[in-house]
């Protein structure tokens, strides 16, 4: 069968269940298993579809109906220009995110330093590094299923250390700070912020993703509270707290960071969103 054939017969099958997303995933899991971009695969339209490749998409077209993301199921994923591995264990990244990797981006100053706090695959810390090969960071992560991504997605950036760090335990904030001996110039988190109660409405896909991602407490606000008083600790007396947030919840932590001594920025997402919230003392 040739490529187009298959590619429009596989389209029609993923189309009962995922509507107008079958084309697009049916041509992400074409282009991961020939290992080929999107104009290559249209390059190839006549040529014979390899058997291994159909019995890996039928596999794969499997576990789609089951719920699997296809980021789980070909292993990675994009961000900010940057091929991001990921699997199981490891929060997949959003471009939602990338807002917040901008900002620090542009706030950090020249041969400064940085912390990613709650760092999953460290998609945060590479964006950053590729784009600041100036400054230093330290990506930090509690899970020991995440770790590994995060370890892999920075092997390129020699500026960028990783440890595993507990956000909600005062006592690793010491650590951190006694072992580096110095304050850092930005903290830059990603951390749950999902509220409990939402929990069970999620998509299926994202309910494939670990929870101890997700799920930010009652309100979800417990990170965000336990992160900025402890920050001090770690953070220079003029550094930057740079947040990315669910929706809603901006002005909670606008006025969290804003009780903590800082002046406070919001920056919006494409969908007007306030998605990020910056603050910063002077």
């Amino acid at each position: 069968m040739k490529i187009s054939e298959y590619r429009r017969s596989t389209r029609e099958t993923l189309g009962r269940l995922f509507g107008d997303e079958a084309g697009p995933l049916c041509d992400v899991l074409l282009c991961a298993f020939l290992d080929v971009d999107h104009s290559k695969l249209l390059l190839m339209a006549d040529d014979e579809i390899p058997e291994e490749i159909t019995y890996k998409m039928s596999d794969a077209i499997d576990r789609l109906g089951m719920g699997v993301p296809v980021q789980y199921i070909i292993g990675n994923c994009w961000f900010y220009g940057l091929k991001i591995q990921v699997g199981q264990g490891c929060f997949i990244p959003r471009s939602d995110t990338e807002n917040l990797v901008k900002a620090a981006i542009g706030i950090i100053p020249q041969g400064g330093s940085f912390v990613d706090i709650c760092s999953g695959s460290g998609c945060i810390s590479a964006a950053v590094s590729a784009n600041r090969p100036d400054v230093k960071g330290c990506a930090l992560e509690y899970s020991y299923k995440a770790l590994p991504y995060t370890e892999k997605n920075l092997e390129a950036y020699p500026n960028v250390s990783v440890r595993r760090f507990d956000a909600l335990d005062e006592s690793d904030y010491d650590a951190l700070a006694e072992q580096f001996g110095h304050r850092f110039d930005a903290i830059l988190c990603n951390p749950p912020y999902i509220k409990r109660e939402d929990m069970d409405t999620l998509q299926q896909q994202v309910l494939y993703e670990p929870h101890t991602a997700l799920d930010g407490g009652e309100d979800g606000l417990d990170y965000y509270r336990t992160i900025i008083p402890l920050a001090p600790i770690i953070l220079k007396d003029s550094g930057a707290i740079i947040f990315e947030v669910g929706a809603g919840e901006a002005e909670d932590v606008g006025n969290m960071l804003r009780e903590a001594g800082y002046k406070v920025a919001f920056i919006r997402d494409v969908q007007g969103i306030e998605r990020v919230v910056l603050g910063k003392k002077y």
